[in-house]
């Protein structure tokens, strides 16, 4: 084997038992000490292929957004009724972490509950998730007419706010929860319910 294949292998079987470790027990209860103890790493192999914790920490979160995000323009844009598209981006958010359990976890503590020193460099690893959310939003409400005085920038950013309420409630929510995947479940449910409300109301005209 070539020294250059050695070293990624290396370098991918530590990248694994870190993403299997945050993900697990999210930043602050994540250990490099755990990380050599269960899977016969060395200390000294992990600084020589990584910083430090924290960069292992923004590669896993990277890797999760990147893969999310891919994941789901593969599906964006898709045909049906505005109804139906809203649906169809719900669900497959969910099946992503059906078919990919592993990034759950480093999903949730990234998006709920993030390292205060990180935050800048996570709010760069999440960028292009955030934008096909906004863009997805934008897409539909541009293919049906507004009412008067309402516009798409407006509503975009009202949604906006509606997920950081979401997302602050949702962490009361995941403490309670039998799993993060029954969480996840209800919390997609009802972001997708709260965005219906913004786009139709609640009223039977």
């Amino acid at each position: 084997m070539k020294r250059e294949e050695k070293n990624a292998l290396s370098r991918q079987r530590i990248f694994d038992a870190a993403l299997k470790e945050f993900s697990e027990k999210g930043y602050d209860a994540a250990s490099l000490n755990t990380i050599c103890a269960e899977n016969d790493i060395s200390k000294g192999i992990i600084y020589h292929y990584f910083k430090d914790k924290d960069e292992l920490y923004l590669l896993c979160a990277a890797e999760c957004f990147e893969k999310l995000t891919s994941y789901l323009l593969v599906i964006a844009g898709g045909s049906g009724t505005t109804e139906q598209k809203l649906r169809t981006y719900f669900d497959a958010r969910l099946r992503f972490f059906v078919e990919y359990p592993i990034y759950l976890g480093v999903f949730l503590n990234v998006t709920l509950t993030p390292p205060e020193h990180l935050s800048a460099a996570l709010a760069l690893a999440k960028e292009p998730f955030d934008t096909l959310n906004i863009r997805t939003l934008t897409a539909l409400l541009e293919s049906a007419p507004l009412r008067a005085g309402i516009t798409v920038s407006a509503v975009a950013e009202d949604f906006r706010m509606y997920m950081d309420y979401f997302n602050a409630r949702f962490r009361a929510v995941l403490a309670q929860a039998a799993s993060p995947e029954q969480a996840l479940r209800e919390h997609e449910e009802r972001c997708h319910r709260q965005l219906g409300i913004l786009l139709y109301g609640v009223l039977e005209k």
